[in-house]
């Protein structure tokens, strides 16, 4: 279970002991109720939800086409950067589209190698050049101390699926997450795909005027449970508010 992962990773990171877990979802069958209810030892009592978002379809061959060449970059080592777990996205529009994807993909490991590293933390954005066209870059960068690097290489342009998918889990999962009598309310989303991140997650949650009761919400955090060769388990993320406690934990050209 999910979430179950989320309350080790907090109880290994903010050493938050948890003495007991309710299942609100499995003993309530009158009315919807939120799955997992955790006490602490101090009697605080956290909220957890888990929505699924996906898997979405990337509706178009370009993303496509470049998801699959980047991928070899993604499972590089000598790519990553220690104790950090690194997001690029990249711009399909004004002419990147119709590039060469093998230059592309050259420039984008050029690029990595040589930037990555100094990159500052948090949220930025760059512009590559290759063969004289602008590439721009989008990256996000988050503390995974004491872990190994990952790389994560998307489009920078989400589904036009994605507005609705998030919308839709909402409607279905907020209101039962906040109506549960607890200290504090956490929400945790499972990515199934490559075609998003934290940080575009992040973007359309800030843009969601239908659900102002997300301030409501202490915390949202997002679990890629995708397998991969390098993988040793699922990846938690904290995605709101943005800060270094416990943001990121793995079990496991020019």
């Amino acid at each position: 279970m999910l979430i179950k992962g989320l309350l080790a990773h907090l109880e290994r990171r903010r050493r938050q002991h948890w003495t007991a877990l309710d299942f609100p979802e499995e003993r309530i069958q009158s009315r919807p109720a939120v799955q997992v209810i955790a006490m602490e030892e101090t009697g605080r009592t956290t909220a957890l939800e888990h929505v699924s978002l996906g898997p979405l379809a990337a509706g178009d061959k370009n993303t496509d086409r470049l998801l699959t060449a980047v991928a070899p970059l993604e499972q590089d080592p000598a790519l990553h950067v220690p104790e950090f777990h690194v997001d690029v996205a990249v711009s399909l529009a004004l002419g990147p589209a119709s590039m060469d994807l093998k230059l592309l993909t050259n420039g984008l490991r050029s690029w990595c190698a040589r930037r990555l590293a100094a990159v500052p933390e948090g949220a930025s954005r760059h512009v590559m050049t290759i063969s004289g066209t602008p590439v721009r870059l989008q990256v996000e960068k988050m503390g995974c101390p004491g872990e190994r690097g990952r790389l994560s290489i998307l489009r920078a342009e989400p589904p036009v699926t994605f507005e609705a998918a998030v919308s839709t889990r909402l409607q279905a999962r907020l209101g039962t997450l906040l109506t549960a009598s607890a200290d504090r309310h956490v929400l945790l989303f499972e990515k199934h795909d490559r075609l998003w991140s934290a940080g575009q997650l992040r973007t359309e949650l800030e843009a969601a005027l239908d659900f102002p009761e997300l301030s409501r919400v202490h915390e949202i955090w997002m679990v890629d449970a995708r397998a991969s060769a390098s993988d040793d388990g699922p990846t938690f993320r904290r995605v709101m508010p943005v800060g270094h406690l416990g943001d990121t934990h793995q079990d496991s050209a020019s």
